[in-house]
């Protein structure tokens, strides 16, 4: 019966068309011959797709036959096909970027806006906001907007934030490191921008902020040594070689914004790029579990520590599944009980170089809570203590932030987008009273045109890192999925030894 079939085919369609005919009728049958014979055995049938970046004959033939005008697919016979071009040399270089994904509609996937950044929908933000904001919902929301207005009006055309000089290798010394750290400055606050559009919910499709998030990814890519996997080569450069330890937190939050951007996209350039900065990240990781301020340096330091271990997180989140990441990340949890003081105090920096370790007050209590947190470690004794020493200081003024002489690096902006995420994770009474006061005092500070700058900052790079850091903040709300509301999750999958798995190549 089935041969009687596949001759009438053949007669009246001709060749190509009714070999494709021929292959699904095949296909099918043996389809559902495996599932009868699988029904009767009480075994269980899994299909396995895999991806190719070759398309397969069939397929190319199909899209041959779509590309003919109306009712000449069946009539054209296998020999008036006029040949696929080639594809020239320079479309599928291999250090040529693929883009593809950036651009495109928002995707109602499962794969997107799930896990940690479920809350990124404009409906979830809402809902969140009601939720959570304990009144502010609309304030913060308006806050939000006019800070990723004003933010994308200061983007470069060539998509970055800051200023960039350019630099000759002929130059002194001196002079060639002063540029690049004008570089990774530079690739530091990109990242940091750009996860606040992230945060958003805002991609390269996006009506609004679309051309600023794609520029900025671009950006960031284009910054990735493509054989070392460092966005900025100061992050491997001894202290005694270089003024300032910004390089090592460029790369991490470089890395941790094209994490988030892959999550939202799906892009294959970006889990390339993540995935050589990841490595980059576990390399680098010290004996301890902790990391220095320079991927070389044997000094932990509790901030640094934070952005990786919120980059490797955020690479996990995005469905990147490297080996390294899981291993880093749980040494990562020995690395910040290296750096633990007690009575949730935190050292900032700690290692046998240092005559005494340096303490981190509740700013970088907050940066190890959270990343303890992130770690899934919720019920840590470390976590509690740490959680009742920030509820205990509370939250700073607007004004007296900004004395804060423990962190060098703007405490005032680090004290809020750390301890109020913190905070926000454990949810309860202790958020509702923090949130009564950080909400007010954000909100009220926020300059009309969307900017926030501290008494003692000075105006450009400043305000810009600034304004990024207390968008961030205010988006906690719906930013990252809360630790007592986690995601719904479904019973396992019961399976057996004799299973037939069909490989669909």
């Amino acid at each position: 019966m089935l041969q009687k079939y596949i001759s009438k085919i053949l007669d009246r369609f001709g060749g190509l068309a009714a070999a494709i005919a021929v292959n699904a009728i095949v296909l099918i049958v043996l389809i559902n011959l495996v599932i009868f014979e699988a029904l009767d055995t009480g075994r269980e049938v899994q299909v396995q797709v895999m991806e190719h970046e070759e398309i397969p004959e069939i397929e190319q033939a199909l899209q041959k036959l779509d590309e003919l005008p109306p009712d000449s697919n069946l009539m054209t016979a296998p020999g008036d096909v006029p040949a696929l071009p080639d594809v020239p040399v320079e479309m599928s270089a291999p250090d040529m970027p693929d883009l593809a994904g950036l651009a495109m509609h928002e995707i109602q996937s499962p794969l997107v806006m799930q896990g940690l950044f479920a809350g990124r929908s404009a409906g979830a933000r809402s809902n969140r906001l009601q939720q959570f904001a304990g009144g502010y919902g609309e304030q913060v929301e308006a806050a939000v907007m006019r800070s990723l207005e004003w933010l994308a009006a200061q983007q470069t055309p060539e998509g970055y934030w800051g200023a960039v000089s350019a630099y000759n290798q002929s130059w002194h010394q001196r002079e060639w490191i002063a540029s690049m750290m004008n570089e990774q400055r530079a690739t530091r606050l990109t990242a940091l921008a750009l996860l606040a559009f992230l945060a958003h919910g805002e991609t390269p499709a996006s009506e609004q902020f679309g051309g600023t998030v794609q520029r900025a990814i671009e950006y960031l890519l284009s910054q990735q040594q493509p054989d070392s996997g460092l966005f900025v080569p100061l992050a491997a450069v001894r202290p005694e070689k270089s003024g300032e330890d910004l390089g090592v937190y460029a790369h991490a939050q470089a890395t941790y914004a094209l994490a988030e951007a892959y999550a939202l996209t799906r892009a294959p350039a970006l889990k390339a790029s993540v995935e050589k900065g990841i490595r980059v990240i576990s390399a680098g990781q010290l004996h301890c579990g902790a990391w220095g301020n320079w991927y070389e340096q044997d000094i932990a330091d509790a901030s640094a520590t934070s952005w990786q271990v919120q980059a490797l997180r955020a690479a996990e989140a995005a469905g990147i599944l490297l080996p390294e990441i899981p291993a880093a990340l749980e040494r990562a949890a020995q690395g910040v009980a290296f750096l633990y003081k007690g009575n949730g105090i935190w050292f900032y920096r700690k290692g046998d170089l240092l005559i005494a370790p340096r303490e981190g007050g509740p700013v970088m209590s907050g940066a190890m809570v959270l990343s303890l947190q992130l770690l899934g470690l919720h019920t840590d004794p470390m976590v509690s203590a740490g959680l009742r020493y920030m509820h205990e200081f509370g939250v700073s003024d607007w004004e007296t932030a900004w004395l804060n002489p423990i962190n060098k690096s703007l405490p005032a902006t680090y004290e809020w987008y750390y301890n109020t995420q913190a905070v926000f994770q454990r949810g309860g009474s202790r958020w509702k009273t923090w949130n009564a006061k950080f909400a007010p005092m954000l909100l009220s500070n926020q300059h009309a045109e969307g900017w926030w700058l501290g008494p003692n900052q000075k105006t450009g790079e400043e305000k810009i890192y600034s304004t990024a850091l207390c968008s961030l903040s205010l988006q906690v709300y719906y930013r990252i999925l809360p630790s007592f509301s986690p995601p719904e999750h479904r019973a396992p999958r019961v399976t057996f030894d004799d299973d037939v798995i069909i490989t669909i190549r």
